[in-house]
């Protein structure tokens, strides 16, 4: 087999692969002597190995002889280079899947499906009901199989399924309710007449779907009102007979694509490749992976792709509101909707946003309510963004005074206990950065400014959660990489804080060391929407509040993912998507943040003591040895044991000061959107115009 016909994955630069199932040997027990060998003439030989009509002894011969260095090879070797050089620069063909045709034959009538059953032999041929003359053909008769079927002249069935399922998709419903069934278990008609003129209509238009849908959508029955009548409510509550317009909600991909609109992100670009869930390109662009479909366009009912589905469920659920309410993404659009008009007055910016929402003007007792709502909102961010910041003040004290009792003792511990490791043995980084005096990559490649209230301060990166510290463009293309932090936090309740990132300067495509995000306490490898990763599935982390501890995660060209705590694999190893790839100019590391910017929950709060960024995938043993850079083996009780007794009793006074206030800290933050209470409550409204059923609905 080739190695793009596997049925299985496979690497892209895979060789090809064939199976001996028998091998046989002569009957000769010992080659051929050379002398024996040299009976035989090398050019008749060689001919007969080209003619493929080569005997055992001649080939045992032509062997010896080969090997003997009487027959040598070194004539055609500036050919093969040759040849390997223009094969290595040819471009890999693409394949696609097909049906060739083979030996066929008639099959038996199986007796109500059961192979056990044959009965006669049936000749190849079309509906008996239509058609029953026999196929003249001695192949398969897929393709005469696939004319008749298009032949609509001769065969109305295929007319009436495609309008049918035209005017399914323009009114909701088709003429036959069962889109994927005429037959005896499908619905009826609810207008048979209209479906055999359309029917009739569109072979005569020589079937332009283009011509039925302008018929369709110019009818008077897709221009009615969708205000039902006292009567059609109760003589026609299903509205079969068309006499109003039946509302109905609109497609997973429609919803998506409005929300994307609104935010004034989407991108209308035309063909090329798919993208991830987060990309603002339209949904048709959405990769459609079967084993991790998109949860946004899965809970509005995108069908599972395991068969044809004409009718897609219209559900209305829970969970689609709670997704409006409180997936990230839609929380993103809506904020930049909100930004989009900032520069208005509210009411001038309220009317403007149901506009664009409903395509329909806000009455003055909707813009008076959203006024309300829009300072009920503001006054409530304001009061949560005091506390926050009185809570972090408090926390940050903490921190420095419990430091100042653990460094001391910990440094002189790391003194101690330091293994020594020759920097002959470790492998070589792209970039390393160790915090010792200043933000200096200690290869000269990538320095890093700091970004808010980030600082260096006794061999650490100090960070509070809403700082970061970020470097110029990468000194090279990276595909395969490894990224390796030491980190201490400052608590383990935290969720989703960066440790080491590679990022596309625009912050949308991006590869991380993520703490807490999904689950709680879990190291990940954090991705763009986790298009291109997993958890880990590791045990939750307990002593990173307490100690340095050493992750890394490594990517492999092909995709596959590792992850490693304390120089050991930390859960499992995974592939789910291609790795991504980060060109120089355009990308830059990040140390403290996921990705962007460090809002919300994608700051790190606690203290990175190195980080390392390679420009390959580290194997197990390099990781075990990089580990020991730093003494990361250091425990709790270690450092105890060198406190005098009062320092002790201080310390757990201050650790649960700190934690006691950490889980306050928490509980705000999980109802405060960010720090600008006035784009709160922008976003706050925004997001709730989403959630109306208007928007979603179609009528």
């Amino acid at each position: 087999t080739t190695a793009a016909d596997m049925p299985a994955e496979h690497k892209a630069n895979a060789l090809s692969w064939f199976v001996l199932n028998d091998a046989v040997i002569t009957q000769n027990k010992t080659p051929p002597t050379l002398e024996q060998a040299s009976k035989f003439v090398p050019h008749q030989l060689i001919i007969a190995w080209q003619s493929n009509t080569l005997t055992d002894a001649d080939a045992e011969a032509l062997d010896t002889l080969i090997q003997s260095k009487k027959l040598s090879l070194d004539s055609i070797t500036p050919l093969l280079k040759r040849y390997r050089d223009l094969e290595s620069k040819l471009p890999l063909p693409t394949r696609v899947p097909g049906v060739i045709e083979a030996d066929a034959k008639d099959a038996a009538l199986f007796v109500r499906g059961d192979h056990k059953q044959p009965a006669g032999i049936i000749s190849r041929r079309f509906l008996d009901a239509i058609d029953p003359t026999p196929f003249n053909t001695s192949r398969s008769g897929r393709l005469e199989l696939a004319e008749r079927m298009a032949d609509m002249k001769n065969n109305p069935l295929t007319a009436r399924v495609i309008v049918n399922r035209l005017w399914h998709h323009i009114f909701g419903c088709g003429i036959v309710a069962t889109t994927d069934n005429f037959g005896k278990l499908g619905d009826l008609p609810t207008h048979p007449e209209l479906l055999d003129f359309l029917a009739q209509r569109f072979i005569d238009s020589g079937g332009s779907i283009k011509g039925m849908v302008k018929l369709m959508v110019s009818s008077k029955a897709f221009q009615r009102s969708a205000q039902s009548s006292e009567l059609s409510t109760q003589k026609d509550p299903e509205n079969k007979l068309l006499s109003h317009w039946s509302m109905r909600r609109l497609e997973a991909e429609a919803i998506r694509d409005s929300i994307v609109t609104l935010s004034g992100k989407l991108d209308a670009t035309l063909y090329g490749e798919s993208v991830g869930s987060g990309d603002p390109r339209r949904s048709i662009y959405i990769k459609v992976i079967r084993n991790a479909l998109d949860p946004f366009l899965t809970t509005f009912d995108l069908p599972v792709p395991f068969s044809a589905r004409g009718k897609r469920d219209t559900t209305n659920v829970p969970a689609q509101s709670l997704t409006l309410l409180n997936d990230s993404k839609v929380i993103d659009w809506s904020r930049s909707w909100a930004l989009r008009s900032a520069d208005a007055k509210d009411e001038v910016r309220v009317r403007q946003m149901f506009r664009q929402a409903y395509s329909r003007d806000a009455s003055d007792d909707e813009v008076k309510q959203s006024l309300a709502y829009l300072a009920t909102l503001q006054q409530e961010s304001s009061v949560q963004a005091s506390e926050l910041a009185k809570q972090e003040e408090k926390i940050t004290a903490l921190n420095r005074q419990i430091t100042a009792i653990i460094d001391p003792a910990r440094t002189k511990l790391q003194i101690e206990r330091k293994l020594p490791i020759a920097p002959t043995d470790l492998p070589e980084a792209l970039a390393e950065w160790t915090f010792d005096k200043d933000v200096s990559d200690t290869k000269g490649r990538m320095n890093i400014k700091l970004v808010g209230a980030a600082r260096i301060e006794n061999g650490a990166l100090i960070l509070d959660g809403k700082s970061m510290a970020k470097s110029d463009s990468l000194p090279k293309k990276l595909t395969a990489k490894t990224l390796e932090a030491w980190v201490m936090l400052d608590n383990l309740t935290q969720q989703g804080g960066g440790v080491l990132t590679v990022q596309e300067k625009n912050g949308v495509l991006f590869d991380s060391i993520v703490f807490g995000e999904k689950q709680a306490a879990h190291w990940v490898a954090g991705s763009n929407f986790f298009d291109r990763s997993e958890l880990f599935e590791g045990p939750a982390e307990t002593e990173a509040a307490k100690r340095p501890v050493h992750i890394a995660v490594v990517y492999q060209p092909d995709g596959t993912i590792s992850g490693y705590r304390d120089g050991k694999p930390y859960g499992i190893t995974y592939r789910k998507a291609p790795t991504a790839v980060f060109e120089t100019d355009a990308s830059q590391v990040l140390l403290g943040c996921r990705h962007g910017s460090p809002t919300g929950h994608k700051g790190l709060a606690g203290r990175i003591f190195r980080a390392r960024l390679y420009d390959r995938a580290l194997t197990p043993a390099d990781i075990a040895k990089t580990a020991r850079i730093e003494s990361s083996t250091i425990t709790e009780a270690d450092i105890l044991a060198t406190l005098s007794e009062d320092q002790r009793t201080q310390l757990t006074r201050l650790q649960s000061q700190r934690d006691l206030l950490t889980k306050t800290l928490q509980s705000t933050r999980s109802t405060a959107a960010g720090t600008d209470p006035v784009l709160n409550a922008w976003a706050s409204l925004a997001q709730s115009l989403i959630n109306l059923k208007e928007f979603i609905y179609l009528q």
